[in-house]
């Protein structure tokens, strides 16, 4: 077991409260509810139909579109755009940048002024999107060090792939297998709605059901970092 020494936190007061920030600590993850609602929220899902239907209806391709083509048949099926903030989408690229609603967020999470060290859309469309496997994103860093949020775009259950968490395992050791720590339990399946905000340490064993529904899921995901951290 790799052991990391913890990180002082910062002098930046909360604005959240205790308990999403206790439950952040305790399971590793926490959910913020109705933070971007509105106009905001709409212009965030104008802009995601558009990138998608890029895409699907006029055959953009490019290295930050990331997409699987399902056995037996020839169509590719658009599962993430990566590099959201090089996509030509303004009001999805304002949450990369420093002094953004989110990064205010991160700060208060994580103790600390933050910087964002990636920015992706994660895109459920409906009845043919994939099962995400049990994973972690990172184990190179300490607990509580790094934290991904992610703005729902639209309301997310089992039925079209919500997220799924085993809580407390971000602190498992960072040889333990996401899978192994899947089947040890508990698992814990987040439904939230469009405009709440999903925080998870990057050490979390997590994953989606594939969605057998009729409606799409989207969300908008942010990696943050403390700003004076190099990550591996």
């Amino acid at each position: 077991m790799t052991q990391h020494p913890p990180r002082p936190t910062g002098a930046l007061a909360s604005p959240l409260g205790e308990e999403p920030l206790r439950d952040f600590h305790r399971d590793g993850y926490t959910a913020l509810p109705q933070q971007v609602t509105g106009v905001a929220l709409e212009a965030l899902r104008i802009e995601a139909a558009n990138l998608i239907r890029r895409f699907t209806q006029h055959g953009f391709r490019s290295p930050d579109y990331w997409y699987f083509t399902p056995a037996g048949t020839d169509t590719p099926v658009l599962y993430r755009i990566h590099n959201l903030q090089d996509q030509g989408a303004p009001a999805s690229a304002r949450f990369y940048t420093d002094g953004s609603p989110l990064h205010l967020l991160a700060a208060a999470i994580l103790g600390g002024p933050v910087r964002a060290t990636a920015c992706a859309m994660i895109v459920k469309l409906p009845e043919v999107a994939a099962p995400v496997p049990w994973h972690r994103d990172r184990t190179d860093v300490p607990p509580h060090t790094v934290c991904n949020l992610s703005v729902f775009l639209d309301d997310s259950d089992p039925g079209n792939g919500c997220l799924e968490f085993v809580p407390g395992s971000h602190l498992q050791p960072d040889g333990e297998d996401a899978e192994a720590l899947q089947a040890q339990g508990p698992v814990r399946a987040v439904s939230l709605a469009a405009g709440d905000v999903a925080v998870h340490d990057v050490r979390i064993a997590h994953a989606s059901r594939r969605n057998t529904s009729p409606r799409i899921r989207r969300s908008i995901v942010v990696e943050f970092a403390p700003a004076d951290l190099e990550l591996p």
